[in-house]
Order: structure tokens, then sequence, then C-alpha cells
């Protein structure tokens, strides 16, 4: 009995400094001033990023930010996709627009009935070799509906990913809408200007193994020449402005050339000789045109290539050429490809007008087991794509997305028939998502807001103020009632009252959920299940006092049988949260999940802990009477 009575005393603690642990950042964070948060985004921005990453955030109703409604105008991809288009399928097109606007029905259907008032039929529009009959000409529309709404998904995703926002809610709505929700936005216009803005899509040859060499060689020199002020190489000469010394020595810090290098700088840079750069800026792929830049010195290259001096180098030994970012994050999201490019576009995205994943051909032995990506090229397209990859076998042509290197396969043949695989995917589900991404540059409809809220940072501190004072208030009152009626065994409940508050916060920041105006209603519920549940318990200690038992049969008889009452109570809550958050979205969602985790929480506190402290109590004295 002892030693269960210890091992729960050690999970109790075990539990309250994890919990502390938990919720240090959050802490850190909510007790920085304006000021010292700019000051640590300057000198530690990694520091930041990982205090932000590992604190409760905050949801739009309490940060402030953007609610935006955005809908893929299926009328002008109907246009788009139609053939042999008359005046009586234009008009029909525009009622079906009218009607759909006003009854929010299904376009496709509403369409059908149109043309059919005019005697006309969708396969005369639509049809081809592969679709002869009406449902499969229905099925052909509704699949190009869905793709277009993903296509703009994955734009919509490219774009707030590089705009910056933490924890952003990107999620369809019905058959063509897509909601974004952008907590802590406060630039609206910046937010219009990208979702409206048309992805990117471009074919580009990479620069050969030698050029992004020496071009690799020439940067890690030039670094080693600004940042190790007691050299006097030729490189150094290059420039003798301070201003670019002092830059880079801010910039990366300089290290004494007589201090021992530290284990994490044993790793070969681009340059082939030993380098006293010590901060390993970037690496040289082994048999690969490739740069490989650490992730934490993402910002630090940023910077460095866009320094004149560089670019002139860059210009000297690789001709019209820039560096672009790769799309994926390579050895455990430790690393950030970098790709030497032609500047020179030699394809663009417009010239695709089909894309299709499928599994690996069995023709080709390498690709058994893997699956692909066919596209096909439109008349334009496939001259030029036969001419670049005639007169660049061997060599990689670039795939790039909004800027950034999605893939960069090795030309192996001539590609003159307009059509052409990417092969080697490991997965269905990367090849359908590839698909998705090169057809996202076609933009088969267009996407307008047609909805838009924006909460200000003052109402989302309001909410805050009064959320928090709400569950200040009302925990302050049931402590009190507690006291006034339990007295003892109240201040006992409290205790596990506040712990139960610090676990639900701690759970929350674990899990990386986001903390709304609903989810502190659901810890205010919590607040009251949990004095609940040791009401039951109290109450039955009460009776078997009364009956003349003595204090430990009475607790050992009051613990044991109200736990069924208060299993049963707790679990019938928690399926209706869990279908509230299975079945909810946004604010609903927001209360379920700290509704579920309050539920867990407070089971734990008001059973085990105040159990645990009864225990405590009454090995320590002998109790004749319990103050409850």
């Amino acid at each position: 009995m002892k030693s269960n009575m210890t091992m729960r005393i050690v999970f109790i603690f075990a539990a309250i400094i994890l919990s502390v642990y938990l919720l240090y950042p959050t802490v850190k964070l909510s007790m920085m001033s304006e000021d010292e948060e700019q000051e640590l985004q300057m000198q530690n921005p990694d520091e930041l990023i990982d205090l932000k990453s590992k604190a409760v955030t905050l949801g739009l109703d309490l940060q402030g930010g953007m609610h935006v409604v955005l809908e893929v105008d299926i009328r002008e991809l109907m246009n788009k996709l139609a053939k042999n288009k008359n005046p009586e399928f234009v008009e029909a097109l525009k009622d079906a627009t009218d009607i759909v606007n006003r009854t929010d029905e299904d376009f496709i259907t509403i369409f059908q009935e149109e043309l059919a008032k005019r005697n006309m039929l969708l396969e005369r529009y639509y049809s081809s070799a592969e679709r002869r009959t009406e449902a499969d000409v229905v099925a052909y529309l509704r699949k190009q509906t869905e793709e277009a709404v993903d296509r703009s998904l994955e734009i919509l995703r490219n774009r707030i990913d590089q705009f910056g926002v933490t924890e952003p809610t990107i999620q369809k709505q019905g058959g063509r809408r897509i909601i974004l929700e952008l907590a802590g936005v406060n630039d609206p216009g910046r937010v219009r200007k990208i979702v409206g803005q048309t992805a990117l899509l471009e074919f580009k040859l990479l620069k050969d193994d030698v050029t992004t060499n020496q071009v690799a060689d020439k940067i890690n020199k030039y670094i080693q020449a600004r940042i190790s002020p007691k050299d006097t190489t030729e490189e150094k000469s290059v420039d003798s402005d301070t201003s670019s010394s002092t830059a880079l020595e801010e910039l990366f810090g300089v290290q004494d050339k007589d201090k021992p290098a530290t284990a994490g700088d044993s790793s070969a840079v681009a340059s082939s000789e030993e380098s006293p750069f010590e901060e390993n800026l970037f690496f040289k792929a082994p048999n690969d045109n490739t740069i490989l830049v650490p992730a934490d010195k993402e910002e630090k290259f940023k910077d460095i290539i866009e320094l004149p001096d560089i670019k002139k180098i860059i210009a000297e030994e690789a001709g019209s050429a820039e560096f672009l970012w790769g799309s994926k994050k390579e050895a455990n999201d430790q690393y950030i490809p970098v790709y030497l490019v032609n500047k020179k576009q030699e394809l663009s995205g417009e010239t695709i007008i089909d894309t299709s994943p499928q599994a690996g051909s069995p023709n080709d032995p390498a690709n058994v087991g893997k699956f692909e990506v066919s596209l096909t090229l439109n008349d334009d397209g496939a001259k030029t794509f036969a001419r670049v990859t005639g007169a660049n076998i061997n060599k990689r042509l670039a795939i790039i997305l909004d800027n950034r290197v999605y893939l960069a396969p090795t030309l192996q043949t001539k590609i003159a028939n307009g059509r052409a695989r990417i092969t080697g995917i490991d997965t269905f589900d990367d090849a359908r998502d590839l698909s998705i991404v090169l057809k996202a540059g076609a933009l088969p409809a267009p996407v307008s807001i047609i909805e838009e809220r924006t909460v200000g940072p003052s109402l989302g501190m309001d909410s805050i103020i009064a959320g928090s004072y709400s569950a200040m208030l009302g925990l302050i009152l049931v402590m009190i009632f507690m006291i006034l009626y339990y007295h003892f065994s109240g201040l006992v409940a409290d205790l596990a009252l506040v712990l139960n508050i610090v676990f639900i916060m701690a759970i929350m920041a674990s899990l990386g959920a986001t903390l709304t105006l609903p989810g502190i209603a659901g810890i205010i519920l919590t607040i009251g299940m949990a004095v609940d549940a040791n009401v039951l318990i109290f109450e039955r200690i009460r009776e078997e006092i009364d009956r003349g038992k003595t204090v430990r049969a009475s607790l050992d008889q009051g613990y044991g049988k109200a736990f069924s009452t208060i299993l049963d109570a707790n679990v019938t809550t928690f399926i209706a949260g869990l279908v509230l958050y299975t079945y909810g979205s946004g604010p609903i969602k927001g209360f379920a999940v700290t509704l579920m985790i309050g539920i867990v929480a407070s089971m734990f506190t008001a059973i085990i802990i105040t159990r645990v402290i009864f225990n405590l109590y009454m090995e320590r004295r002998t109790v004749k009477k319990l103050s409850i």
C-alpha cells in the first residue's frame, strides 16, 4: 500500500514538473513586451521561432487577424473547358451562374438543366474520344471542378507559407469555396495581393556541376576573407570597403582563428580546402549540382547572396544565373537545398494542359513499385520542350513553382511528342500532390474574395482580457465557496482546481492546440465540472461520517462509491465533446478541444490528487474528525 502511495506521489510531482516545463515558453512569450520581442527577432530569430512554436497559440478571435472566404469561378472553368461554343451556350452559362448565386445549388446540375431548356446537351461542348456519354461528361466536369479547388488550395498554401503566418487555417468549404483564417495578420492589403496573385510555374535548366562548384568555392573564399580580418588573401583585396566586412562580421559573428573548432564545425564546406569559416554556411552535396544550407542558416545565406559582390561573383562565373531554394527540406529537415539555375525560362506552366498521377510503368525496371506523373503540353509547349530536352540530355531541368524548385530531374532523352513523365516518386499521394502543383500553374479558374472580416488586435486583446477576467472571477468565486462550505477539504479541492488549469494549458501547449474564446469558455465549464466531482465525493464522505464510520473508512467509501457516478458523467460529456470536435468547425472545435482536455485533467486532479493529499494528511497525524 505504501509503495503504491509513493508511486502516486512521484507520478503527480512528475506531471507538475512536466507541465511547468511545457508552459514555460507560453509564460515567457506572454511576459515579453513588444520591444523585447523585436529585439529578440533581430538578435536571435531562431530562438523566437522556437519559442512561438512551443507556446500556446492564440486563435483569430484572441490575436486578431483576417477571415477570408474565397470562391473558385466555376463559370469561367466551364467556359474554358468548352469547345464549339455558341450564343445558346453563353446564355445558358450566364443563367446558370445567376441561379447558383441566388440559391447556392450545384453548378453543374443547374447548368445541365439550363442547356436542356435550350435543347442542348453537355456532350456537344465537352465530349471527346474518352468521354462519349452524358454520364462520362458530368463525371469529367465534376473532377475538373474538384481539382480546380485543390489546385487553388495548393497555391494559397504556398502563398500563406511565404507570408509567414503562424498556424494558418486553410480549408475547403463545400464544392467551390476556400476559407482562410490568418491569425496575427495586420496588413489586409498585402494578404489580398498574395491571395489574388497567380501561381508561377517555370522550367529552367540548372547550371552544371563544374559551374556550381566554382561559384560555391568563390563565395566560400569571399566569406573566409571577410570574417577573418587577420588574413591578407587575394579575395580580401577585391573590396577594401570596411562596411562590407562589418556587415559580414555582424551577420556571422567573428570567431578567433586560434580558437579550436567545435564538433559542429567539422563538416566540409563548398571549398575543397579546410575552411577557417566556422559557421559552415553551406555544403556541397556529393555528386550533385545542389548546395545544402543548414536550416538554421537560411536567413544568413539569403543575406549573403544579396550582397553586390556575391552577385558579381555569380555573374562572372555562371553568367545569367540565380540561386533558388528547394521546396522541401532534406536529411530530417536539417538542410534546405539551393539550386543555381539559369535566369532564362525555357518553358512556362501555361503550356501544360493536363497532368495525371499513375503507377510506374512496368516496362521501366527502375520505376517498378514507384509512381509517376504524366504531363501533356500544348503544341507550342511540345515544340519548345522537344528542343530543350534534345539539346540538354544528361542535364537537370528544374520544375519551379512560386520561385522554389519543386523537382530537378535529369533529362535522359529528347521528348518530342508533347508528353513527359516524372518518375521515381515514392507514394501515390506524393504523385497526386505533384500533379496538382504542376497543374496549378495553369489556373483553370479565377479565385475571388467573396467575404472578408478583419479582427483588430485591440479587439482581440479586449477578448483576452474579458475572457481572462471571467475565468479568474469564476475560479475565485468557486474557490471561496468551497472553502466556506467544506473548510479544509474545500482547500484541498481548490489546490486540485488550480493544478487542473495548469494541466489543461500544458496539454494544449504540448499538442500545439489553438486557444480561442470558445476555448476559454470550455476551461470555465471545466472549472465547474472539476468542482462537481469533488462535491460528489465530499457529500458521500459526509454521509459515511454521519453513519458513525471512522474518517479513514469514510474516505475510502466516499471515493469508492462516488467514482462510478463521476466516471459516467465525464465519459458522456467527453463523447459529446468528441462529436462536437468531429463534426464542428472553427469555434466549436476550439470549445470541444478544451472541454475534452479539461475532462481528463479534472478526473486526474479530483480523484487522484485530492485522495493522495488526504492520505498524506491521515498518515502524519491521528485524525478523529475531518474538516469537511
